[in-house]
């Protein structure tokens, strides 16, 4: 199988957009990127797509998610001997996977997508829990904790590696045949133990005990004479790559070459110095060009206006002059006709009025008999609408004392909001501390650390009983920053309980819902008393008195009623007539009177201004000729301001970047003291280790350890000669062990075909063991001293599992299963000689081997060679 591009759909960073890496070549492929561009989102997203069923919800598919929310989505394209296939997944929301070949027909969906997925696979060999996949920061092939998930990956591991070992070695069955001479030498160790201790030693008393203590006398010396014989030879070595850094930083040629730079990146910076003058030169020259060009303007629009503001100021007073003739006519005869329909409305009203008191007096009369029945049901209505009330007014008493509202509420929800996503920002980003407490718990202060993980935001002072005080500083990197923010989050929720009256979300939204049960009960109160009472109690109680005044009053009958109504509605008509006759003609002659006086005003401001005009305008010749003598001015500066402007871009144009220059310099600079310090600190360090070196050599310590070792062997080979009783016994244990180790080799013989050439490009001569459990190096060999892994440094270990992983790539290949190999920014421990050896590693795994190399390294990486992925970016 081999990847050739991979598209993500909003997934984490890539939030609402489509990022689609593409140019996947056949042997290296490298995609080096900044940190945070999302190399390994990339890389998270093929091992969900490849190991993570499509209806997951896993943490590692919800990490998958971004903060906005939405279905993720990954698509691959992969070939294989069958042709190209494009593999895709979404989850979390209409979750489903696809199978399409290369024409985009549909092969397998949902399920059966998964099975195919499966199968092309083989049953995990390839991702981050198997073989080939570094994850970012792994130092080893295996998981080291101890967790069930971690146990179940070894587990997994180790049966892949059998699989894939058996089934390149062939029909060998050396591993059970070991198990078989382990009786064996079980046996012939009981055979021994009749002629030695159950320790292994000579009987007590023997000449062969006697010459073994000798043996472990001279032994005893001569181990306390290798550490320091180690030590010696640790500082010769060391006192050699000493020497080798000091001769670097020393070379004549490269101290030449730093000063070189130094003194270009000076010059630079001077130079572009320089010509920013220029630029602030030409600048100021465009600014005064083009205020002489805006004032000339300026003047010439204000003669040209005032020269048409005289014309107009002419025209508008003779319009005026003639609008106040005609308006004074007009009013002076609306004022007479005004006059004449006021008196004939006045008769109408003497006659309208006349009636109303005849009409008043007979219906006075009737209502006093219909007062008495009112009466009672006023009262009635009074009792209801004081019974209404009292409890309208104790709802809206207790509605009064609650003072949280729904924008309130919601201010707060959002501040509790707020503050939940920065503490599980907090919990996933910073550092963490998690306690398993006996008897006594560990304590932040007086408080017990609670249960779970706890981040650490701030230093933090951590008392654990028995043991004493641990302090926790994660620095002042973003935990500082996070917990700025925590602290202002909590104090905004507090802010905000406080604006709703409330000591936590619950009590507000409470007293948010009370608040709508008193708002539905005073709004059916209200609307209740506005049924019995629409005018108010008051209202009610004035109407029940005037009816009560009505019964008793009683007048004597003042004639028909209906007949009274109907003269008085004619009455009424002919009053309205005339008053409205009387109010047209009146608003008639107001508004001409005002017409009048506006045209009368108008008339004299247009006299002052044609006044005005005249006299700042003076003499009309004089006026032309300042217009013309601006406008022949115009041209020439307009040029002028032209070519400063034209100057100015030239200069701008050809301006260097200063920014950069002065970065260039601050990093010449850098170099060159970096490398006066790095060789002030190696001398140092030679003087300290010749000291050390000419201390140890005087002591004779090497002589003296070759001289012991001769003695020791005399005094094993006399204790040799007493041994002929078990020789045979431990001749024969001899072969049964070399003859389980050829077993053991002909098993391994595979990777490690494999993989000594690779670590023969790092280490030559070096040679790797492996163990016979978890079928992984064990053990390095260099100069005849051996390691285990565990104690080498970061960088070597890291190298022997990228090594290891390119030799299993090999194997998986020759057992006709190829899958490609993905580095997310390994190598990161490596120095710079050694990791150009990897990238000759990884270019010799590379002619039969596609290798996807994620890194952030882009200076150190560039080196490595290879294609250059591509990712493009777009909104979906």
């Amino acid at each position: 199988m081999k990847l050739r591009s991979i598209e993500l759909t909003n997934l984490r960073r890539f939030a609402g957009q489509r990022a689609s890496l593409t140019g996947i070549g056949d042997g290296i492929t490298v995609l080096s990127e900044p940190n945070e561009f999302g190399k390994s989102t990339f890389f998270d997203a093929l091992h969900a797509l490849f190991f993570e069923k499509h209806r997951s919800t896993k943490a590692p598919v919800k990490s998958l998610q971004p903060h906005a929310g939405g279905a993720p989505e990954v698509m691959v394209e992969v070939e294989l001997p069958e042709g190209r296939f494009r593999i895709s997944k979404r989850w979390l929301g209409r979750a489903q996977a696809q199978v399409q070949d290369a024409s985009g027909r549909l092969i397998a969906q949902a399920d059966e997508a998964e099975a195919w997925i499966d199968r092309l696979m083989g049953g995990d060999l390839a991702g981050p829990s198997g073989l080939l996949w570094v994850r970012q920061g792994l130092l080893g092939i295996e998981p080291e904790g101890n967790s069930t998930d971690e146990k179940r990956e070894r587990e997994r591991g180790l049966a892949a590696r059998r699989d894939l070992l058996s089934s390149v070695a062939g029909e060998i069955d050396m591993m059970t045949g070991g198990r078989r001479m382990d009786a064996v030498l079980d046996r012939v160790s009981d055979a021994l133990g009749r002629l030695a201790t159950a320790t292994g030693r000579p009987k007590a008393g023997g000449v062969w005990a006697a010459a073994q203590e000798e043996a472990q006398r001279l032994a005893a010396e001569e181990q306390d004479l290798q550490p320091r014989a180690a030590r010696l030879s640790g500082d010769l070595a060391k006192r050699t790559e000493v020497q080798r850094n000091l001769a670097r930083l020393t070379n004549a040629e490269d101290m030449a070459a730093r000063q070189a730079a130094l003194q270009q990146a000076q010059a630079a910076c001077q130079a572009a110095e320089a010509h920013q003058a220029r630029i602030d030169q030409a600048a100021s020259q465009l600014r005064l060009a083009t205020l002489d060009a805006e004032a000339v303007a300026r003047d010439m629009a204000r003669l040209t206006a005032l020269q048409s503001r005289v014309t107009q100021a002419r025209d508008a007073l003779a319009r005026a002059e003639t609008q106040a003739a005609a308006a004074r006519l007009r009013a002076e005869d609306l004022a007479q006709r005004d006059q004449a329909a006021s008196a004939l409305a006045e008769t109408a009203h003497q006659t309208t009025r006349s009636l109303r008191g005849q009409l008043a007096r007979a219906t006075q009369a009737r209502a006093a008999r219909a007062a008495e029945a009112q009466a009672i049901e006023l009262r009635r209505r009074v009792e209801r609408a004081t019974t209404l009330q009292a409890a309208l007014d104790g709802d809206r008493a207790r509605r009064a004392q609650i003072t949280v509202t729904a924008k309130a509420l919601a201010k707060a929800e959002a501040a509790q909001t707020a503050l939940d996503l920065l503490r599980a920002r907090a919990a996933v980003q910073s550092v963490t501390i998690e306690a398993h407490p006996g008897s006594a718990p560990a304590r932040i202060g007086d408080t017990p650390l609670p249960p779970g993980p706890q981040p650490i935001l701030a230093t933090t002072d951590l008392i654990l009983p028995g043991f004493g005080q641990l302090r926790i500083d994660p620095g002042q990197g973003q935990g500082s920053d996070m917990a700025a923010a925590i602290g202002k989050a909590e104090q905004d929720l507090e802010k905000a309980l406080v604006a709703c009256g409330a000591e936590s979300l619950i009590r507000a939204r409470q007293g948010l819902a009370e608040t709508q049960r008193l708002d539905a009960a005073i709004a059916q109160a209200e609307a209740l008393l506005r049924e019995v009472a629409p005018e108010g109690a008051d209202a009610l109680r004035q109407a029940l008195a005037l009816a009560d005044q009505q019964a008793r009053d009683l007048p004597e009958d003042a004639g028909d009623p209906e007949a009274l109504t109907a003269a008085l509605g004619q009455a009424e008509q002919a009053e309205t007539e005339a008053l409205a006759a009387a109010k047209a003609a009146h608003e008639l002659a107001v508004g001409a009177g005002v017409t009048h006086a506006e045209a009368e005003g108008e008339r004299r401001t247009a006299e002052r201004r044609a006044a005005e005009a005249l006299e700042e305008a003076g003499e009309a010749t004089a006026l032309a000729a300042q217009i013309a003598t601006l406008g022949a001015r115009a041209p020439a500066l307009a040029a002028a301001r032209a070519a400063a402007a034209d100057h100015l871009a030239s200069l701008q144009a050809e301006a260097p970047d200063l920014a950069t220059l002065k970065a260039g310099l601050a990093r010449a600079k850098g170099a060159v003291e970096q490398a006066a310090a790095e060789e002030s600190r190696c001398r140092e360090a030679l003087a300290s280790l010749n000291a050390t070196i000419s201390a140890l050599a005087e002591e004779g310590i090497e002589e003296r350890l070759a001289a012991l070792a001769d003695i020791r062997a005399e005094a094993e080979a006399r204790a040799g000669r007493y041994q002929a009783e078990v020789a045979a016994l431990s001749r024969l244990k001899r072969a049964l062990e070399e003859a389980r180790v050829e077993a053991r080799d002909a098993y391994f013989r595979p990777v490690l075909r494999e993989l000594q050439p690779l670590l023969s490009i790092l280490h030559p001569g070096a040679q790797l063991a492996i163990d016979d459990h978890s079928l992984l190096p064990a053990t390095l060999t260099r100069n005849g001293q051996s390691e285990p892994l565990e104690i080498l440094s970061g960088g070597t270990r890291e190298q022997v599992a990228v090594l290891t992983r390119l030799a299993f790539a090999r194997l998986f290949a020759n057992a006709g299963r190829p899958v490609p190999l993905i580095l997310d920014d390994a190598l990161v421990h490596s120095d710079d000689d050694r990791i150009e050896a990897m990238f000759t590693a990884l270019h010799r795994s590379a002619q039969s081997q596609q290798i996807l190399v994620l890194t952030c390294r882009q200076r150190a990486f560039a080196a490595l060679g290879g294609t250059r992925a591509e990712v493009r970016v777009e909104q979906t």
